[in-house]
């Protein structure tokens, strides 16, 4: 594997990436200004993401990742227009598909979502950074970033940095200890 796998997301203080719905709207009420998003994405050659994450982002309009891999994690065919560089994956051999999408396409991988999808990824122990903005915002109910996991082995991160933004959004962002 020669690029870093790195989780980049927003979840609510306790802990929830989207409401008990899958809907992520309560972001919107948020205005922090640049949170370094353009900076992230510029360094990312190919995503991974889950089959409701993919639908969900689907609804956004225009395909907002042109010109990178995408692998999505599903059992089911994907919609009839598929947009280009974006393909189905089983999700057997999470190994595999990181190999497969870094031979194809230089840059970080950027495990976009849900928590399934990031949960597989930790378990194999793939995710080598996250960063995390977390909103000031209490959910207190829906999908929580942090799944729980049958892996059972402690995993220890080192915190590269904490920024706190406008809006009281707080951005924390940790390298996995080897």
């Amino acid at each position: 594997m020669s690029s870093r796998v790195v989780l980049y997301a927003a979840i609510s203080l306790d802990g929830y990436l989207a409401d008990p719905d899958g809907g992520v709207g309560w972001l919107d009420q948020f205005d922090p200004g640049d949170l370094g998003y353009e900076r992230f994405l510029a360094a990312v050659g190919s995503l991974v993401m889950g089959r409701a994450t993919y639908d969900q982002v689907r609804t956004f309009g225009e395909w907002p990742y042109p010109g990178r891999r995408t692998a999505v994690l599903t059992h089911r065919p994907l919609d009839d227009d598929v947009p280009p560089d974006v393909e189905a994956w089983d999700g057997t051999d999470p190994l595999s598909c990181l190999d497969r999408l870094n031979a194809a396409s230089p840059g970080d991988v950027w495990i976009v979502g849900g928590a399934q999808t990031l949960r597989l990824f930790l378990d194999e122990d793939l995710v080598e950074e996250t960063e995390v903005f977390v909103m000031p915002l209490l959910l207190r109910a829906g999908i929580p970033l942090w799944e729980q996991s049958t892996y059972g082995r402690l995993q220890r991160w080192d915190l590269v940095a904490a920024e706190a933004h406008d809006h009281g959004v707080v951005r924390l962002h940790h390298r996995r200890r080897r």
